[in-house]
């Protein structure tokens, strides 16, 4: 993937790896910056989608818990996080495409060369604290809308660990986890979808 970036703030690939880690230890602020640095990419793979419009949210919530995902998960050691970013929030959205088209009996096309593009992540001042002054508001309501039990759930399943394993180590039965990750796509949306 062809990635553009005109955002001088985290061009520097030490300082984005400093956010990650900020990120991954909690710091609100740094997951913050990172949301909106990679938001466009995010609607952008979104937008590839052929999917009506009341639906767009769900797979944008999917690509959010991609991006978490990569944050969560990325060891730096492979390749960029621009690349593993990438990889993690498609993967995220293809794996919803499919389980849309299970359940509504349907199609959703997806475009398997979405690699070869290129995306201009830079926005205007305006824009840019605007969708930072967002992410900030998602993140603290995520986080106050799920229960401890929920928030150990997903963290688990950032990490891309199975309900099997998540079973074993919160000591609950696959069936608790399932109904919980339920849940906490439910919350996700309710807290991500904008007032109408």
């Amino acid at each position: 993937m062809y990635y553009k970036e005109k955002n001088t703030e985290l061009t520097d690939s030490y300082a984005e790896n400093m956010l990650i880690d900020s990120a991954k230890q909690g710091d609100a602020r740094a997951f913050e910056l990172l949301a909106v640095k990679y938001k466009k990419l995010l609607e952008w793979y979104v937008k590839q989608l052929r999917i009506p419009v009341s639906e767009t949210d769900d797979f944008i919530q999917e690509g959010l818990i991609g991006l978490l995902k990569a944050i969560r998960t990325y060891d730096g050691k492979s390749s960029s996080f621009v690349t593993y970013a990438s990889v993690c929030i498609k993967s995220n959205i293809i794996s919803a495409v499919r389980k849309f088209n299970r359940h509504y009996n349907t199609l959703v096309p997806y475009d398997d060369n979405l690699d070869d593009t290129v995306i201009d992540v830079s926005g205007s001042p305006e824009s840019d604290f605007i969708d930072k002054e967002s992410v900030r508001i998602i993140y603290n309501k995520v986080f106050s809308v799920l229960s401890q039990y929920e928030l150990e759930v997903f963290e688990m399943y950032l990490s891309d660990m199975s309900y099997g394993d998540m079973s074993r180590k919160l000591g609950k039965d696959p069936k608790s986890i399932g109904n919980a990750v339920f849940r906490i796509r439910k919350k996700l949306k309710q807290t991500i979808k904008p007032n109408r």
